[in-house]
């Protein structure tokens, strides 16, 4: 991370450089020189972890496999390192917003994709991927060349060509080999090495062919069929729509005050650091300095450059820090007096009271969750949790691009996939006249939730359980452990299940 702002405090330096005025000609173009800097800040990182990924190679190449989850694994300990070397620059490059940076970034860090494909609003893994031609891949898709299954890791390349349509909120599984034309319906998942024949539609989890992908030419006829569906009932929109009102008992003034101070008030300690740490290093020592070729001989002038980006981190991190103690202040209130676990009538006012305070900690949660998970630091949410009091997450435990209630308790050792979602409470009924079941969520040692997975209130997961993709409990629900799990309800899979769902690869013991 440090090594690759280097580039990009050069240019900035450069810029500072060509006008020493600071005129108006300045201010009008320094914009543009800014998004050429993190352009270069993309790139350099992109390029200093291109560079690791080629070090770490030579001690151990990547393969394909199934390996043991363990630490004294190599397959597992350098998957998991190139994954850490990766993170930063994709990072850097989906917060530009820029498709074409992105294809880039990830074309150098290891996929294969043509740049007429759009990756932008899916996830995908960064090695053993090959994407062709024109291929669209739906908002929420997980394209995997990995899963975790137990005490093992299998990676196997994914292979998709050209012209293929992925739906919203799919997931393809590693191994997956998808001809071109096919068309893949929302929500369908695929099986560990599956082959998803040429010009077909395919849906379901696992996917199941159901149709062919032939061209219509004649325009008229889908128009035709697009307008002939007509709505079986009308609705009444207005009382459909209509909801019982009442006063909150938590005063919406303090949803605005503690949203100001945790949001604004965190910016206060680091830009009291900021101000002497740029007017009193960065422009003095370093971009005041005229620019020569004997500068580039004298080792302090490293030294202060390299020290740069380091106290951003710094800075940035006291800004973390801060967003979680504030946070911590205002769940403590709401805490206190929230519910206990239970279910509640929302109708009732004394049950309606103990809510609003559940809703407001649930409220104090959502940017604080985002601000880390979402920062450089993703790691941190572990400790963010723990800080707040509002989980217990053991040692060992990784938390993926997802977002986790309160009163979701994991052992050690245990994972959370990319956009799974284990949830402490859930509506009843017909909105303004319904029940909401609030209960935490225990979850054991070693227990793995992979992409699309799901676990609602009062669920309890036994030690060393595997939730396959899309696999979710049903409320109160008590997984004995030692397993692996799919479906919805969630069960416990056979022998043959796991082979079927795994191509093959491993079947669970």
């Amino acid at each position: 991370m440090v090594l690759g702002a280097l580039p990009s405090i050069f240019w900035f330096w450069l810029t500072w450089q060509i006008y020493p005025d600071k005129n108006l000609t300045f201010y009008f173009v320094f914009p543009f020189f800014f998004i050429i800097g993190v352009l270069i800040l993309i790139l350099g990182s992109t390029i200093i972890a291109k560079i690791f990924l080629m070090i770490a190679n030579l001690f151990h190449r990547p393969k394909e496999g199934v390996f043991d989850r363990k630490k004294n694994d190599k397959d597992y300990c350098y998957w998991s390192l190139r994954a850490v070397i990766r993170k930063w620059p994709i990072w850097l490059a989906r917060q530009l917003s820029l498709p074409f940076v992105e294809k880039l970034i990830v074309n150098i860090l290891g996929i294969k994709i043509k740049y007429s494909s759009a990756i932008h609003d899916g996830w995908v893994d960064c090695e053993f991927i090959e994407i062709g031609k024109n291929v669209k891949i739906g908002q929420g898709t997980l394209i995997m060349s990995n899963i975790l299954v137990q005490n093992k890791l299998i990676i196997k390349k994914v292979i998709i060509n050209d012209s293929v349509i992925i739906g919203s909120h799919c997931a393809i599984s590693p191994g997956t080999i998808i001809e071109s034309g096919v068309v893949m319906h929302s929500n369908t998942m695929t099986l560990v090495n599956q082959h998803l024949e040429k010009d077909s539609l395919y849906r379901g989890g696992p996917a199941k062919r159901y149709g062919s992908n032939d061209e219509i030419t004649d325009e008229k006829e889908i128009r035709d069929a697009i307008t002939s569906i007509k709505p079986e009932k009308k609705i009444d929109n207005e009382s459909f729509l209509r909801a019982h009102t009442k006063e909150l008992s938590v005063p919406f003034q303090f949803y605005i005050i503690s949203g100001i101070v945790i949001v604004g008030f965190s910016f206060v300690g680091p830009a009291l650091l900021f101000y002497p740490f740029f007017f009193g290093l960065i422009i003095p020592f370093i971009f005041n300095n005229p620019f020569n070729l004997t500068i580039l001989s004298d080792w302090t002038f490293y030294f202060k450059i390299l020290l740069i980006p380091i106290g951003f981190i710094i800075i940035y991190l006291v800004h973390l820090f801060f967003i979680v103690l504030f946070t911590r202040f205002f769940y403590r209130l709401a805490d206190k007096r929230g519910p206990e676990q239970g279910i509640f009538d929302r109708d009732m006012e004394i049950s309606s009271t103990k809510l609003d305070y559940y809703h407001f900690g649930s409220f104090l949660m959502k940017y604080p969750i985002f601000a880390v998970s979402r920062s450089p630091f993703p790691w941190l949410l572990n400790w963010e949790l723990n800080f707040i009091n509002s989980n217990k997450i053991e040692k060992g435990t990784v938390l993926e691009e997802t977002f986790i209630h309160s009163h979701v308790n994991f052992g050690k050792n245990s994972y959370l996939g990319t956009t799974s979602h284990i949830t402490n409470h859930l509506v009843d009924g017909v909105y303004g006249q319904e029940n909401l079941t609030f209960v935490g969520v225990k979850i054991g040692d070693n227990c793995i939730f992979n992409t699309h997975t799901g676990g609602l209130p009062g669920s309890e997961i036994g030690n060393n359980s595997t939730f396959m993709p899309g696999a979710t409990t049903i409320k109160y629900d008590k997984i004995i452990g030692n397993g692996v799990y799919g479906g919805f309800p969630v069960k416990k899979l056979s022998k043959e299940e796991i082979l079927t769902l795994l191509g093959g690869e491993y079947d669970g013991k």
